[in-house]
């Protein structure tokens, strides 16, 4: 591993630091790194550029200290020219394997801090865009300390999962013979299942080989004996592959310091920010510049004053734009009419065409529509209810309904929201209040097994727990069978005085899937919501259904009454559409319900929080 990471300014403020051992961060070492680069400048032959620099060109020192206390060690680090700012990793010597480790490290440092903007916000703050404190002085970290403290989340976890593992050979050991640290627990795990494998051919006895005549030919001893002992491994196996099929382990989440569980960003955060630079290169690039007279034609748009018939056939082709990408008619028309109202009288900028511009006005259209207008924490609304006690030293639970029509994946969302839930230390209770379709209640026990058994390596599956139920301390199913829509609201009212009573944190309620368009089916909906008054009601919209989506938003925001209404959508199956993702445009658009979640996979792992930035960036490339 590599021994420290560092930023800092050529004033010598420390921005960030990091010591990959855990020990108190050495500033020896940086500073004997800063005499060697003002005594010794580096050459072009120390230049490092390679597939792990990820196309960043880093520079190699080797530093000999002078002091006792810290031996020689070896420097790759970055200049950023705007702010000025260096970025170092220091490593011990140069071997193939670290070498590789420092270079794939300080990539990701640099595509971190780049994807977070954070060398654009201290140049805002050097150049005085910013307030000044009472002794006239800007602090160039002023207003980004949040960001600064997700950098040093994002980069542990990232290091940890990727960087640090790949660099970790499970087969070596350590000078005196001992495993290490890192892999003590699968190391322990082989060794008992090690354990457990000679135990079971120990257990077989000396068998007999015959011949095709029948005849005996000889013993069989214990080796062939094993070959043959398939009891114990393979039926622990193929429970196991069935068990991790739920689950995409690449696609776990971490936990923050105050123990909540970080629904996994990061890739999408870079992948966002790679995809903001090509778009920036191809935007760039675009327009007048093909034709002979491209480079005058871009200079003598800026600067323009923008009028109606100079958007018009712009915004038709924007207007197409959005419903190639499932955007609805009538949500592409509200958007493209906030264009023309921002931009008509005024004049763009110079250098920039009455398009560019009409696609920044755009961009910003979509990125106010899809930012919801409140703050949603989930998790601190659901530790400030649970914190309430009655008389009786009870709490409430805190309870979510999931509604939408069939198909969308409501079942399935459901879960994925009940294991998040599960990474927060909650003690959940899935409802089972689909009473109509027939097979709903067995599919969300196979769920309720899953998720006990992802909980508990050590939950039988198919059994019961204490109080008689499928499920665990963790995790258990509440169902009354198959009815009426009478059924549901009792089952509902039960489940909450059931939960409140065993101390379950979380109940989910499953409900049927139902046509939008049918007030038969939709009219129940406004006596469950009143009898079982549940905190959340989620409405699981699909990516696919394109511009029938802002009907259904509509017609289930209004079946709760007027004194109800959806509190978020989930968007299920965003893998599915590539880059026509309008059903988010839409649903928002028609009810300015946000929305908190999507759907990217089968797995229990894969629900994301909304990415604006990635949404608004599809549908604009």
């Amino acid at each position: 591993m590599f021994d420290q990471l560092a930023v800092f300014t050529p004033q010598g403020q420390v921005l960030y630091q990091y010591n990959c051992l855990g020990k108190k961060f050495s500033e020896i070492q940086i500073n004997s790194f800063i005499s060697q680069l003002i005594t010794s400048p580096v050459t072009r032959k120390e230049s490092v550029a390679n597939a792990n620099t990820d196309g960043f060109d880093f520079n190699l020192l080797t530093i000999n200290s002078e002091h006792k206390n810290s031996p020689s060690f070896n420097a790759l680090f970055y200049l950023n020219k705007q702010p000025e700012l260096y970025f170092v990793v220091t490593f011990a010597e140069q071997t193939l394997e670290l070498n590789q480790e420092t270079q794939q490290t300080l990539a990701l440092v640099l595509k971190l801090w780049n994807s977070l903007h954070l060398s654009e916000s201290i140049l805002k703050n050097r150049q005085g865009q910013n307030e000044k404190n009472k002794h006239n002085y800007v602090d160039i970290l002023q207003g980004i300390e949040d960001d600064l403290k997700k950098f040093e989340q994002y980069f542990r976890i990232k290091y940890e999962e990727s960087i640090k593992q790949d660099h970790i050979n499970p087969d070596n050991f350590t000078k005196n013979g001992s495993v290490p640290q890192s892999h003590n627990k699968n190391t322990k795990k082989k060794l008992r299942d090690t354990k457990g494998k000679k135990q079971s051919t120990g257990n077989v006895g000396s068998g007999r080989k015959w011949g095709r005549d029948g005849g005996m030919l000889d013993e069989m001893n214990h080796e062939d004996a094993a070959k043959l002992d398939f009891s114990s491994s393979n039926s622990h196996n193929s429970s196991q592959v069935a068990l991790d099929s739920t689950i995409n382990k690449d696609s776990f989440g971490d936990r923050t310091e105050g123990g909540d569980f970080l629904i996994k960003e990061i890739d999408d955060l870079l992948s966002s920010h790679k995809d903001e630079i090509t778009s920036g290169n191809e935007a760039k690039n675009s327009g007048y510049v093909s034709t002979a007279f491209g480079f005058l034609q871009k200079h003598v748009l800026g600067n323009k004053t923008i009028n109606e018939s100079d958007l018009k056939s712009v915004l038709e082709k924007l207007t197409q734009q959005l419903i190639t990408k499932n955007v609805a008619p009538e949500a592409a028309d509200y958007l493209t009419q906030q264009v023309s109202h921002d931009l008509v009288g005024s004049k763009t900028a110079n250098w920039t065409s009455v398009e560019n511009t009409a696609r920044e006005s755009l961009t910003k259209a979509l990125t106010q529509i899809l930012t919801p207008g409140v703050s949603v924490d989930l998790l601190r609304e659901i530790q400030s209810k649970r914190s309430k006690k009655d008389e009786e030293g009870k709490c409430d639970p805190y309870v979510f309904s999931i509604v939408g029509v069939n198909g969308v994946g409501k079942s399935t969302n459901l879960s994925k929201l009940a294991f998040w839930l599960l990474q927060n230390n909650f003690k959940v209770l899935i409802v089972a209040c689909d009473t109509f379709r027939s097979g709903a209640v067995e599919q969300l026990r196979v769920h309720v097994e899953n998720l006990a058994q992802l909980m508990d390596d050590s939950h039988v599956r198919g059994s019961k727990n204490k109080r008689g139920k499928t499920g665990n301390d963790y995790v258990e199913l509440f169902e009354a069978g198959y009815g009426g829509s009478d059924l549901v609201t009792k089952i509902a009212k039960q489940a909450i005085k059931y939960s409140r009573d065993q101390n379950f944190d979380i109940v989910l309620m499953d409900t049927a899937g139902r046509r939008h368009n049918d007030p038969t089916l939709m009219s129940p909906l406004k006596s469950f919501a009143d009898q079982a008054k549940p905190d959340k009601i989620i409405m699981v919209g699909e990516a696919l259904v394109g511009t029938d989506s802002v009907q259904q938003a509509k017609n289930f925001n209004d079946a709760f009454g007027k004194g109800r209404n959806l509190d978020f959508f989930i968007i299920s199956k965003c893998d599915t559409v590539g880059e026509m993702l309008g059903t988010m445009v839409n649903m928002v658009y028609a009810t300015g319900i946000p929305i908190l979640f999507v759907g990217v996979g089968q797995t229990y792992t894969d629900l994301r929080t909304l990415s604006v930035k990635w949404a608004v960036n599809t549908l604009m490339s």
